[in-house]
């Protein structure tokens, strides 16, 4: 499988609209995962076309309407700053879907999650990023990039023991986010964000392109100069897309803490860099 390389359509994007898929069918449980993902074949209710996908069942272990919203968040920014990340949907589980899996493997999550949950569109034929590896030079830049945009949302969850991605040879698929947005669980907010607390700098250096960047002077400026296209009109239409009952004070202190990054993204980058120097 060879990643596409216009990526999701941004969701500021005219002709963009989000798939709300009913699920009809069952197949694999990815179990190495706390929320225990499964692929689902369902139907789209704009389309009518039946294609499958990955479903974060909300009622499962470390997912509820915050980690939804978060996953759903992180998928519009991630595509909005053009890197790759699986074309996100919202899977709408019934009580008929849930009797298909009876006796079978994510039927217990499934029947706590009635009602509309996250995911995303199915894609085979990619392999995971082994470690050891020389990486491409296109890997290098996908890498620099994947890691200032984990620094900026916040998400310790792309490490050595779970990286979260896979490629297909050059370019690098990003997913699994519902830890992101890290900084929403903090008891007491950093009230400035865009200067790397002396926790953010632990998970970062244990993430998994830190070792690839340190001392080689990543090339971020560019990357970082992207966030400006998380403008009002990006969040209007992102608001409008999430469902109402996963938007929660939580969804706006993520917008907040990002819009005072992007007014300090020059301090930001010079942190990161800082980093990796």
């Amino acid at each position: 499988m060879i990643l596409k390389e216009n990526r999701m359509e941004k969701i500021t994007d005219p002709a963009y609209f989000l798939p709300w898929i009913h699920a009809l069918q069952g197949f694999r449980v990815f179990t190495s995962g706390a929320t225990k993902p499964q692929a689902i074949r369902g139907v789209c209710s704009t389309t009518g076309n039946k294609e499958d996908y990955i479903v974060k069942y909300i009622g499962a272990q470390r997912m509820s309407p915050e980690s939804s919203c978060r996953e759903l968040l992180a998928s519009f920014i991630g595509a909005q700053l053009d890197l790759y990340v699986p074309d996100p949907a919202i899977i709408i589980v019934t009580q008929k879907f849930v009797d298909t899996l009876r006796g079978n493997d994510g039927f217990r999550n499934a029947q706590n999650s009635i009602g509309n949950n996250f995911g995303c569109k199915l894609i085979n034929d990619l392999q995971p990023l082994i470690k050891g590896l020389k990486f491409t030079d296109h890997q290098c830049k996908e890498a620099e990039k994947i890691f200032a945009f984990d620094a900026f949302i916040s998400n310790p969850d792309r490490n050595n023991e779970k990286h979260n991605m896979l490629t297909d040879g050059e370019k690098i698929l990003i997913f699994d986010h519902e830890l992101a947005f890290a900084f929403v669980f903090d008891i007491i907010s950093n009230p400035t964000p865009w200067i790397l607390a002396d926790s953010d700098k632990t998970w970062l250096k244990q993430h998994y392109f830190y070792p690839v960047l340190k001392n080689n002077e990543p090339n971020l400026e560019e990357f970082v100069e992207r966030f400006v296209r998380l403008d009002s009109e990006f969040w209007k239409k992102a608001l409008t897309l999430i469902p109402q009952a996963w938007i929660t004070p939580q969804t706006f202190k993520i917008r907040t803490t990002l819009e005072a990054l992007i007014v300090h993204k020059t301090i930001f980058l010079d942190n990161l860099k800082k980093l990796v120097s």
